[in-house]
């Protein structure tokens, strides 16, 4: 695959100082929150959260898997990206403000999380585009608890599971959120489909209940995987046709798309 590169390189030192000097002054004036341009799009973002600050003072979250992304989306029509915990909807907004997909839908359970997507939706003119749904993604449907992550790192709120290790137990707030199994939500069969998944612990959970999904349809899948489960992952995805590509940081790759796994995957 040789599409040439969908984003703007890193920014150079002038463009940082600038980037954060608008930042600063903003601060300094008592405002907590503050639209910044990246990648030609618009964004809410607060300089305390890790995510909103790298969008703020680079232009830029995970250049590289958003990349590999799209050179995926300019080989083929895609006919929709699921953004399976889409926190503040960053991916989303790229991927559709682009003109990569055809469709888009973004789940966030996190109401504050949610509600700055909305925004960032709305900065952008998606909302019509980009379909948001307040809900998690899991095994089964019903009504689940979600740990509220702290201000430093708004992106890490999680499902509460059995399983989940005690030292991630720790939140600053808990809510009732709903829960849905994809497959009962999404009847799709035959399509091409790119999906993100960052779900902070609830990887498996949510890939239980898109098994029909995934089986019949080609896909192409981004799953971040912060554990040492990426075995286990890698033996479920084979069991539903899935070829591992490779992996980026903690974002692991995998296709059932013959061309990519005959070996024209992008690298991350």
């Amino acid at each position: 695959m040789t599409q040439s590169s969908v984003f703007s390189p890193p920014i150079g030192r002038i463009a940082l100082w600038r980037r954060r000097l608008y930042c600063e002054t903003l601060r300094r004036l008592g405002y907590r929150h503050m639209v910044v341009e990246a990648q030609g799009a618009y964004f809410l973002v607060g300089l305390d959260d890790l995510i909103d600050r790298h969008i703020a003072h680079l232009g830029m979250w995970e250049a590289s898997q958003l990349e590999d992304l799209a050179r995926v989306c300019q080989s083929r029509q895609v006919d929709c990206f699921f953004d399976i915990g889409a926190n503040a909807g960053f991916y989303s907004v790229m991927l559709a403000s682009k003109g990569l997909v055809g469709t888009a839908v973004a789940f966030e359970p996190d109401p504050g999380n949610y509600a700055r997507l909305m925004a960032n939706l709305a900065l952008n003119d998606l909302t019509g585009r980009v379909r948001a749904m307040p809900v998690a993604v899991g095994h089964e449907a019903g009504e689940v608890v979600l740990a509220q992550a702290g201000p430093d790192n708004r992106g890490e709120s999680w499902i509460m599971h059995a399983d989940k290790p005690p030292e991630e137990a720790a939140a600053v707030a808990t809510h009732r959120v709903q829960q849905i199994r994809f497959d009962d939500e999404f009847a799709i069969s035959g399509k091409t489909l790119v999906i993100k998944m960052d779900v902070e612990g609830s990887e498996f959970h949510a890939l239980v209940g898109m098994q029909r999904t995934l089986a019949e349809n080609l896909c192409y899948l981004q799953i971040e995987l912060y554990s040492d489960r990426i075995v286990e992952l890698k033996q479920v995805l084979a069991e539903l046709g899935y070829s591992y590509l490779h992996t980026d940081y903690i974002d692991h790759f995998f296709t059932n798309m013959p061309d990519l796994i005959e070996g024209d995957a992008p690298v991350g």
